[in-house]
């Protein structure tokens, strides 16, 4: 590696040796004379490139001249004639060739036939291969132009676009020249526009190349390759907790490099770099690297931030569902009001991290993942139709320190896979059960966490939240056994062994694999919840997504029931009626009672709270959900007439 100092790293090939990551406010790139001689190469390649356009002006020219030869049309209309659909083409070329394009094509080519039928249909014929050689020497010509273009407007960062363009088209212009013959008019004036035409297409194609065009990227990816040639180079180096802070880093190779951690606040110019395999790829990502204060209220579903640096970053309300932060540095971050359903948080550190009514739903994380000193008052397990559901804990507010010992006990699980699963009741009573007299054996297993997941016809994974010392593989064991004695005794058939070293496997999983998903009220094959298993009631409902539903609701109610206030007395005995009108409402159908209990069920989760805390948008949003569907039903409907008979009374209540 050339030695250099930190503000001035242009044309530098680093390696892995590097003793020193402060690059604040470095100067990446080219050397000044480099920069000269590249952007120079630029400017002439755009240029030369103007020399395509002048062979299709005179190929059309040489058209315009042996049509005029047969036709009885002035010179001027004929000319007309041949450059409407001439530029029709080069407009459809600027948005992208498709198959769709071809086909206006040969219909602008019939049309044009038929304002000309009168010419010969010899010469007609005779001229095709010369037209369709035309085709492809314009489109060839806009795509050199607007990569020579684009390549000039990278490599040059400050000359004006305008500039680049006015000088193609005056070069175009020079190279043509002009005749003193009058009868070429016509002709050199049909060359003159097909060449502006064609420069100005290339010219438009690069724009749109540029600002990130789907279409057009790969000349783009051409522009940004030529220009970073003798540049700055990373390529492949170990840039673990590198700092480019403030940094103008343009021309620069960074692909393959490792970004862990990698501080680019106020970084600028990366745009215009190699950046193929880092998460410096995605535009989204890269905004946010480089102006973290940037990110409240923004969507990054499914985004890799793998081993990004964030901290202090701002992404209050921001939805990270999916989102891969695996090794990312969250310290200081504010993720209040933050979805991160679903996202991976191995190894992440949260550290004095802002996680106060952030929604953790079936997160991936392990025992490295760092909630040091975090400011959490609440946190949300569930994301609803609604909005979050299911807060921790279940009234109040974590005090210091308490959130960092919750989130510890859920780092764990013990997954077992388990056969002839009945999915009617047998299995859910059979589960149930084992897990409850597992629990009175063992020590460190959380019945509130637990979540079930069909991998195959009859065939479940179960996980069961338990804490880091629990003995997992005699808890798995258990578990196994009392499951088929269980059968057994239910009368099941069981296709394996009360050994169950031969088909069912333990995972010991910490969280790490992220393709465990589940929602409680999908009604689909996962499901997962705070729910007693073992006491379940099928009789009433077709699903285990209202099961579960019927489950947390009754939970919720008998918490507002221990409130001991009139209102919290009230609100419960509404509710419950509500609830049952539902269960026993036959002209619903299972999905409209789902989504009815999903209302109910945030009423309650709502009505938990004080009034100053409560929510009242989505009370509101919850009761306009039940009389949607009771609009939408027979006046004969359970619910219809109790919600007519409480609703007076239930917006009194919710201070609505």
């Amino acid at each position: 590696m050339k030695k250099s100092n930190s503000n001035n790293i242009r044309s530098i090939y680093f390696t892995n040796n590097l003793e020193n990551k402060d690059f604040v406010n470095s100067q990446a790139g080219h050397h000044i004379i480099r920069k000269i001689l590249v952007v120079g190469a630029g400017i002439f390649g755009t240029i030369l490139s103007t020399i395509i356009p002048l062979v299709s002006g005179v190929l059309l020219s040489i058209i315009f001249e042996d049509l005029s030869d047969e036709s009885s049309f002035g010179k001027t209309e004929l000319g007309l004639i041949i450059l409407v659909p001439y530029i029709f083409f080069l407009y459809l070329a600027a948005n992208g060739i498709k198959i769709n394009t071809f086909i206006v094509i040969a219909l602008i080519s019939c049309i044009t036939i038929v304002f000309i039928h009168f010419i010969k249909i010899n010469t007609i014929i005779q001229l095709l291969p010369f037209i369709g050689f035309l085709v492809v020497i314009v489109y060839l010509g806009i795509i050199i132009i607007g990569t020579a273009i684009s390549f000039t407007s990278v490599a040059s960062e400050i000359i004006s676009d305008f500039l680049i363009l006015s000088t193609a088209i005056l070069a175009a212009i020079a190279i043509t020249g002009k005749t003193d013959n009058p009868q070429q008019e016509q002709k050199e004036i049909i060359i003159y526009i097909s060449e502006i035409a064609t420069i100005f297409t290339g010219y438009i194609i690069s724009r749109k190349a540029i600002r990130g065009s789907p279409q057009f990227a790969w000349i783009k990816k051409i522009a940004i390759f030529l220009s970073a040639t003798g540049g700055t180079s990373f390529y492949g180096v170990d840039l673990t907790d590198a700092c480019f802070d403030n940094s103008h880093l343009p021309h620069t190779d960074f692909r393959k490099a490792i970004l862990t951690r990698a501080s680019f606040k106020n970084v600028t110019g990366l745009e215009l770099s190699r950046l193929q395999d880092t998460i410096l790829e995605n535009p989204h990502v890269r905004k946010l690297l480089t102006n973290p204060e940037d990110g409240a209220g923004k969507d990054y579903t499914g985004a890799n931030f793998s081993g990004a640096n964030l901290k202090g970053a701002n992404l209050a309300g921001a939805i990270l569902i999916g989102a891969n932060l695996n090794g990312a540095d969250l310290t200081d971050a504010n993720l209040e009001g933050a979805n991160l359903s679903k996202a991976q948080l191995l190894d992440v550190d949260f550290s004095r991290a802002n996680l106060t009514e952030t929604c953790l739903e079936d997160c991936s994380k392990n025992s490295r993942t760092c909630f040091k000193d975090v400011n959490c008052k609440r946190i949300y397990i569930k994301q609803g139709k609604h909005g979050f559901l299911e807060p921790k804990p279940d009234s109040g507010e974590f005090k210091d320190g308490e959130f960092e010992r919750w989130i510890d006990q859920l780092q764990e699980t013990v997954d077992v896979l388990l056969h002839d699963f009945d999915f009617n009741f047998s299995g859910w009573k059979a589960l149930g059960t084992a897990l409850d007299k597992t629990a009175n054996e063992y020590q460190g297993i959380n019945k509130s966490r637990w979540k079930i997941e069909q991998k195959d016809e009859n065939v479940v994974l179960a996980q069961i939240g338990v804490s880091p010392t629990a003995d997992k593989p005699a808890i798995h064991q258990s578990i196994t056994n009392y499951y088929y004695n269980e059968l057994s005794i239910q009368g099941h058939k069981a296709n394996i062994l009360l050994n169950p070293s031969e088909k069912v496997e333990i995972m010991e999983n910490k969280n790490e694999n992220p393709q465990v998903s589940g929602d409680l009220v999908s009604g689909d094959k996962t499901t997962s919840g705070d729910v007693n298993l073992s006491g379940v009631n099928l009789t009433n409902s077709g699903s285990m997504a209202l099961v579960n539903l019927n489950g947390q609701i009754s939970n919720t109610i008998q918490q507002l029931q221990d409130i001991k206030t009139e209102k919290g007395e009230d609100l419960a005995i509404i509710l419950t009626a509500l609830q049952e009108s539902i269960n026993h409402d036959s002209t619903l159908s299972e999905t409209q009672k789902e989504e009815a209990l999903e209302a109910v069920e945030t009423i309650a989760e709502e009505a938990k709270k004080t009034p100053a805390e409560r929510v009242r948008k989505l009370c509101s949003m919850a009761l306009n959900a039940l009389k949607g569907l009771t609009a939408a039903v027979t006046d004969t409907s359970k619910l219809a007439t109790t919600l007519k008979t409480y609703l007076p009374t239930l917006t009194g209540l919710l201070g609505l």
